[in-house]
């Protein structure tokens, strides 16, 4: 499976779970999964999730990684 759509996948998911999903600390929990692929394009990401203490995803961080 393509990478871009496995990530598509996890954030449908994300969502689905009421995941919280940030970029550069905005929220993007209201807007499309394929959003936040468009904005990641436009620059170096990294993603970066958060758990609680049992091992589940509790939130998706993403961050540009050029930006100082």
């Amino acid at each position: 499976m393509e990478p871009r759509i496995r990530f598509l996948d996890q954030l449908n998911y994300a969502k689905a779970h009421g995941i919280g999903i940030d970029i550069e600390g905005i929220s993007y929990n209201h807007r499309r999964p394929q959003d936040v692929v468009s904005v990641m394009q436009k620059g170096n990401y990294m993603v970066d999730y958060e758990s609680d203490v049992t091992g589940h995803i509790t939130a998706i961080h993403i961050n540009n990684v050029n930006r100082q």
